[in-house]
């Protein structure tokens, strides 16, 4: 459930995690349970910053898997082997 900012007249800001359909409807304050307005703000899609700059789509979303606690290794690594087989040579 996505997780939505409302603003009690009397308590100021708290986040509620809410169904989509119910997202602009007004919510009660947990602290007083005054009616309170959902706030719209700007800057939710920021370029990424640090280290994932420069990163894909992909390698973010491995960062946010990560980060979450889902296991992020799934299966053997793909791409192209190297040449020489897969005896290791020293």
């Amino acid at each position: 459930m996505p997780l939505y900012e409302f603003r009690c007249p009397g308590c100021g800001p708290f986040d509620l995690h809410r169904e989509m359909r119910d997202a602009a409807a007004a919510a009660s304050c947990p602290a007083c349970d005054q009616p309170a307005q959902r706030r719209y703000r700007v800057g939710v899609g920021r370029p990424p910053a640090g280290a994932l700059r420069d990163a894909g789509r992909a390698d973010r979303a491995r960062a946010d898997r990560a980060h979450s606690g889902e296991p992020v290794v799934t299966g053997p690594p793909t791409g192209r082997r190297l040449p020489g087989g897969t005896a290791h040579r020293h």
